[in-house]
């Protein structure tokens, strides 16, 4: 049998400057963070075999994005993360707590929004969000069992 989880009861919280923690609500999905490395090409006129050489180089946390339902009421989620852009020129802490009712685990990771925005597909559709967040420096991932 799988050990696959679903993704309800995910959550996403930020932490503020005051050290409290804001959930952003009406998720429909999370993307990343995607990881990566770059590569140092180290090749010389007589490497062998003629193929390029490389070394790891170093490493990037990525990018998170997620995408959700538009909440525009006073205590609602656009207003919690408009405030955050517009206010926020230091890296915050940003949690992504996965639960499947018996198995909680986080991924907690330092970033800063690079981007938020709206959509409307069109009038019989819903107004959605997007929010981006640059990651800096090393994310870690909790098995909380």
């Amino acid at each position: 049998m799988s050990d696959a989880i679903g993704g309800y009861g995910t959550v996403l919280k930020v932490r503020d400057g005051t050290n409290a923690y804001t959930t952003i609500g009406n998720i429909q999905s999370i993307g990343g963070p995607n990881q990566s490395r770059n590569s140092i090409d180290v090749s010389t006129m007589d490497s062998t075999s003629r193929f390029r050489e490389y070394l790891p180089g170093m490493l990037d946390a990525g990018e998170m994005t997620c995408e959700m339902n538009y909440d525009g009421t006073a205590a609602g989620t656009a207003n919690a993360l408009q405030t955050i852009f517009a206010s926020t020129s230091t890296a915050l802490e940003w949690h992504i707590e996965f639960n499947d009712g018996t198995t909680p685990s986080s991924f907690a990771c330092i970033g800063h929004v690079t981007a938020l925005g709206f959509a409307v597909p069109s009038f019989d559709d819903k107004v959605s969000q997007s929010l981006s967040v640059k990651l800096t420096g090393v994310p870690t991932y909790t098995d909380l069992t």
